[in-house]
């Protein structure tokens, strides 16, 4: 009966040492998921920053462009002004040299 009572005692704690042993297991594997959805978020965050920079240079970079046009439209009106009053002066003076 002792024997027996032993045996069942062992049988318990290899049961329950195997038991821990796969918690212990169980734990590692989620540790391990864990870590990598870290590292994988991570690296998306990193991309999304990328992203970021790369549309705020092409803002830029339109920006200026627009900026240059509007200056352009600006410059070739002040020509074209500037062009008639040249000609409207021009034909004034050839009026007073023929009077």
């Amino acid at each position: 009966m002792e024997n027996r009572h032993k045996q069942a005692l062992l049988e318990e704690e290899e049961k329950k040492k195997e038991e821990a042993e796969e918690v212990k297991r169980v734990d590692q594997r989620t540790r391990k998921y864990l870590h990598e959805q870290l590292a994988e978020q991570a690296q998306l965050e990193m991309a999304q920053i990328a992203e970021q920079e790369t549309a705020r240079q092409l803002i830029s970079e339109a920006s200026q462009k627009l900026s240059l046009r509007q200056l352009q439209s600006v410059g070739n009106k002040k020509l074209t002004a500037s062009t008639k009053q040249l000609a409207d002066i021009k034909h004034g003076k050839e009026k007073w040299k023929r009077s």
